[in-house]
């Protein structure tokens, strides 16, 4: 069998869960011996080369990162180049991922020109649905990419739920969540060395927080909640690490004006040893999302059996027994979010449970079985 994977971002660099997404379930598909080709859209070179950069990954992966482009006032990429290469290419399946995305939109139109069958991974409902833009995007390409899809793979039943919501189908939905690769967690990075390498001292406590500076990630929340748990726990620190966005100056400036410089490092982006190093590190975990289609940092923490408290959305409130595995908190909710921080830092029995509990937890999402399920779903829609 041979797959084409379509995303718009695939590591590295890696901002994004899509690319995660993709780059784990590639290794896993190699492991099985599925022929699996990668096309990626290349922020960073410019787009006048027109060329496409191609590199070898798991030994026998070919990855084509194409030159791309922002359509003036937008986050959507295009890369034109795309299309010739995916004309020359065969292939059994075609397995797009995201919504509103160039490369998602072009496989739609591939598929239905080679009558190859689509495979459609939804990673998450626009923010801006409710917008004419995408009432538009919706009319003239959404509806028709989700019908061309002979499959769609949703990240969580939430994510089916809304979809379903606005007209698609729900029998050729199936509801697999993301993965993680639970061998990177088998043996953590001492934590007492990682907590001096981000500069902690012995007696402060250490809440960790990742994702893209944009306002739907919710650190604007997070921050004013740090100043109301401080007073209860003491000295305690806030790491936020992830790559710029657009609301990353309003955050440092919030934090300017709390006068809170000292107590909140914005570290930037963070991946592979580097990333365990931070959860070793920390002694809780934050999740305080606005919106997320799943959320793999969710998976990660749980994997490094740290305590999380994380917002009512996304995976949360499937994965979370309130308590038990972890804390929910409502959205946007400062005096919840500090509550939920103050108790469990001054709780150190409780951490150490919970934490235990995650473990247990996200056992379930090792990638070999999660993998599996989405072979089982290329076959059925070569069936179909």
């Amino acid at each position: 069998m041979k797959v084409l994977q379509l995303v718009p971002e695939f590591p590295p660099p890696l901002h994004t869960g899509g690319g995660y997404h993709v780059h784990n379930l590639t290794r896993e598909l190699v492991k099985r011996g599925i022929d699996v080709t990668v096309f990626t859209l290349d922020m960073e070179s410019p787009f006048c080369v027109g060329r496409a950069r191609t590199e070898i990954h798991f030994g026998r992966v070919k990855v084509f990162r194409i030159p791309a482009f922002y359509i003036p006032k937008t986050i959507y990429p295009v890369g034109p180049h795309l299309l010739p290469l995916l004309l020359k290419e065969r292939a059994d399946i075609i397995h797009a991922h995201g919504y509103q995305f160039f490369t998602s939109d072009l496989a739609s139109m591939i598929s239905r020109i080679k009558k190859t069958p689509l495979v459609l991974t939804l990673h998450g409902f626009p923010a801006d649905s409710k917008s004419l833009t995408h009432r538009l995007f919706f009319r003239f390409i959404g509806k028709r990419e989700l019908g061309t899809a002979g499959k769609i793979i949703s990240v969580s039943n939430a994510v089916t739920q809304e979809f379903q919501a606005v007209g698609v189908d729900g029998n050729k939905i199936v509801t697999i969540p993301n993965g993680i690769n639970l061998e990177e967690f088998r043996n953590m990075p001492d934590a007492k060395h990682c907590r001096r390498r981000f500069g902690l001292k012995e007696n402060e406590r250490l809440i960790l927080a990742i994702g893209r500076l944009e306002k739907a990630k919710g650190f604007q929340y997070l921050i004013r909640a740090l100043q109301l748990a401080e007073k209860r726990v003491g000295a305690v620190k806030l790491l936020i690490a992830g790559p710029e966005f657009t609301y990353g100056p309003e955050l440092r400036n919030l934090v300017k004006q709390m006068g809170f410089e000292k107590s909140v490092i914005f570290y930037g982006a963070i991946g592979g040893r580097e990333k365990l190093e931070a959860f070793a590190a920390a002694d809780i975990v934050v999740i305080p999302s606005l919106y997320e289609g799943f959320g793999i940092l969710l998976l990660e923490a749980m994997a490094a059996g740290k305590p999380v408290v994380a917002t009512r959305t996304g995976v949360a409130t499937e994965l979370i027994q309130d308590g038990k595995n972890g804390f929910l908190v409502n959205l946007g909710d400062v005096e919840d979010l500090a509550n939920k921080i103050a108790y469990l830092l001054n709780h150190d029995d409780l951490m150490s449970s919970i934490g235990s509990e995650s473990r247990k937890t996200v056992e379930a999402f090792d990638w070999g079985k999660i993998a599996t399920q989405i072979v089982k779903t290329y076959i059925d829609c070569l069936k179909s």
